[in-house]
């Protein structure tokens, strides 16, 4: 088989309903996280929408440039926009609700770390591009929206402190390209491929792997000027 073959197996329902699904829910997740951080960092309305927007639109918005997908998906289709908008507004909702912020942002971080992991490995496959890249694309997409939003609110991103969280990112990533090339059914791979990724990062946050001591003291940890 072709290493550039492109998701021409998998049944057009996948493509067409099932990966937009998975696309909108990370959205949905993603810009949620950006929301929670901007009110953590003590931003105001204006400020809980652009962060939210950029943690769910940046690592795809990369990606697409970096392959030439363009005009990039946001631009072409306003519909994400539609769909991060309310969503980080949701931060709101669950700042009043009063569950620690610190492990419901986690949580969601990680869903959609590999939710995206895994959607951005398949349009770049769709694509026709060599699996290297398709696993590069993957773990960017999953990851470099959060690391602008914390970026932005002054945070010590995960990726440049937990390493954990890139390799569950490049573990979903490897899993559906690994699953795509054996021929194993595209919407299976793609459950198994999350719900790994997910696995993993969910182990780092429960049992604090690769994380210092001091890290935890802290939430979130600001850089110091």
């Amino acid at each position: 088989m072709s290493f550039t073959q492109p998701l021409l197996m998998a049944p057009e329902l996948f493509l067409d309903k099932i990966v937009p699904i998975f696309f909108y829910a990370g959205l949905i997740v993603f810009a949620m996280t950006g929301g929670l951080r901007a009110l953590q960092s003590e931003m105001d309305f204006f400020g809980v929408l652009m962060v939210g927007f950029v943690t769910a639109t940046g690592g795809g918005t990369l990606r697409d440039i970096l392959i030439g997908a363009l005009p990039v998906n946001w631009v072409s289709d306003p519909t994400p926009l539609a769909i991060v908008m309310p969503a980080s507004l949701l931060a709101y909702a669950v700042e009043r609700i009063g569950w620690s912020q610190r492990q419901i942002f986690n949580w969601i971080d990680a869903i959609g770390m590999a939710i995206f992991s895994v959607t951005g490995t398949v349009l770049t496959l769709e694509l026709g591009h060599h699996p290297a890249i398709c696993i590069m694309m993957g773990v960017i997409t999953a990851t470099f929206g959060g690391l602008i939003r914390d970026i932005l609110c002054n945070v010590v991103p995960f990726l440049l402190r937990q390493e954990i969280y890139a390799t569950a990112a490049l573990l979903g990533s490897c899993l559906f390209v690994g699953f795509h090339y054996l021929e194993v059914d595209p919407a299976i791979s793609a459950i198994i491929s999350m719900g790994a990724a997910l696995l993993l990062r969910g182990l780092a946050i429960r049992y604090k792997f690769n994380v210092r001591d001091e890290d935890q003291k802290a939430s979130p940890r600001i850089i110091q000027r």
